[in-house]
Parts: C-alpha cells; sequence; structure tokens
C-alpha cells in the first residue's frame, strides 16, 4: 500500500547517517514521505500519549483519509476526539461538553490532507535522519494552524510511527502509534461526534 503506518516499537535500522542532510537528501526524504502518507486510506490501532503536563493517556484510533480521525482514550481518561473531515470535537464525558474547532486550525490537518505534498503545501522547518528514523516539522502555510507538527517515520519504508505537536505556547504533546492495520474498511460511524442530548 505504499507508505504505511505501523508500530512505533519496530527496530529502527542500525545504519550511520551523516551530521547533516544534502538538499537532494531532503527533497527526497519530504518526496517519499509525502507519497508514503498520501497512499495510506485507512488505520486503526492503539497509541500511547504523552501530554504536556507529562500525565500518560492510551486508547485506540481509527484514520480513514481524507480528513476523519478518532481517538478514544482508555480510562481513567474521560477523552474523546472525532474529525469528521470538517471540524474536530473533544469531547468530555465527565463535564458532559462537546468543544468543536476547524480542522484546519490543527496540526493533524496536514497529516489528513486529501492532497498530501509538504514540499508545496506546508512550511517545512526541519528534516532530520537519525539512524534511519526521519522527522520532519512542518508548519501550515497559511497561518491557520496553532503550532508545528514533527511527523515520526521510519526512514526504510516511511511508515509512520507517531508525532508531536507543538502549540503558540510551546506545550509539547508526543503520540506513539501502537499495533497499527493499515487498509481495513472501518465503520463511518466512528467519525460522527454526537452531542450528549443526541445520545
Amino acid at each position: 500500500m505504499g507508505l504505511q503506518i505501523t508500530d512505533a516499537a519496530a527496530p529502527a535500522p542500525q545504519v550511520a547517517q551523516p551530521a547533516g542532510l544534502t538538499d537532494k537528501q531532503r527533497a527526497d526524504l519530504l518526496e517519499r514521505a509525502s507519497a508514503a502518507l498520501a497512499a495510506v486510506e485507512t488505520a486503526s490501532g492503539t497509541f500511547e500519549q504523552l501530554a504536556p503536563d507529562y500525565t500518560e493517556s492510551t486508547g485506540r484510533f481509527a484514520l480513514s483519509r481524507p480528513g476523519k480521525v478518532r481517538f478514544e482514550y482508555d480510562a481513567p481518561s474521560p477523552l474523546l476526539v472525532v474529525s469528521d473531515g470538517t471540524t474536530v470535537a473533544l469531547q468530555d464525558s465527565e463535564l458532559e461538553t462537546t468543544d468543536r474547532v476547524p480542522l484546519g486550525t490543527t496540526p493533524l490537518a496536514l497529516l489528513l490532507d486529501d492532497d498530501i505534498d509538504f514540499a508545496t503545501e506546508a512550511d517545512v522547518l526541519d528534516v532530520q535522519n537519525r539512524n534511519g528514523r526521519v522527522e520532519i516539522t512542518l508548519r501550515d502555510k497559511s497561518g491557520e494552524m496553532d503550532g508545528t507538527l514533527t511527523l515520526l517515520l521510519m526512514e526504510s519504508d516511511m511508515s509512520l510511527t507517531g508525532w508531536r505537536t507543538m502549540d503558540s505556547g510551546g506545550n509539547l504533546t508526543s503520540v506513539q502509534l501502537t499495533n497499527v492495520e493499515s487498509g481495513k474498511r472501518l465503520n463511518p460511524r466512528l467519525f460522527v461526534m454526537k452531542d450528549f442530548d443526541e445520545n
């Protein structure tokens, strides 16, 4: 399926890398990453998240490009995050609140876009290859998105193992993907968020 999304626990190849990347190496990594992620239509699995306050959370995720993703957090977290393709909804079952923001204002918009081409569609702030683990830091060209997104990929096949987001206040959130399956048919209802008075 081209570029895969894969388990973050997979071992990295032990290949020595030069201290810096040439322009050609950088462009090649961006092109390969864009093509690989664009080839991913659906993916599901589990995730581990480290919040800015160092709180650790786990849960299940489902992704359907373009635009749709679901993060269902394990107890005791009361959170559920769903993007329906245009809006990202954050639901707190304890407070019985649902907050919504446009997808384009969130860092994941760059990952869920229908047409992924990082070299032209984003400001590329940094590209690193650390012994076979690639990190690509991006910012939305339009300025609509808050903060930056750093994608974490395996250089061998450009499979996505996770990401880091940093908001404009410098708050860092890290996500690692585990037990990932790509290409499975996903129930469209996964990407619909109902308000509490609709449940």
